[in-house]
């Protein structure tokens, strides 16, 4: 609520933003991987050994 308050619009705005905003950073991530490697089916691959890496 206060989050909504300081941008100027509602929490159920926020509530309904955040998941198209999670949705639109996953695509354009995977846009970025698919310059990095050599096939499209590589893609996943990739995003797991980033996350595996990040997170250790």
């Amino acid at each position: 609520a206060e989050s909504a308050a300081r941008l100027g619009t509602t929490e159920s705005a926020i509530k309904s933003a955040v998941p198209r905003l999670r949705r639109r950073y996953a695509e354009l991530v995977r846009e970025e991987i698919a310059h990095t490697v050599n096939s499209p089916g590589e893609i996943d691959e990739e995003i797991r050994y980033l996350i595996a890496v990040i997170s250790s």
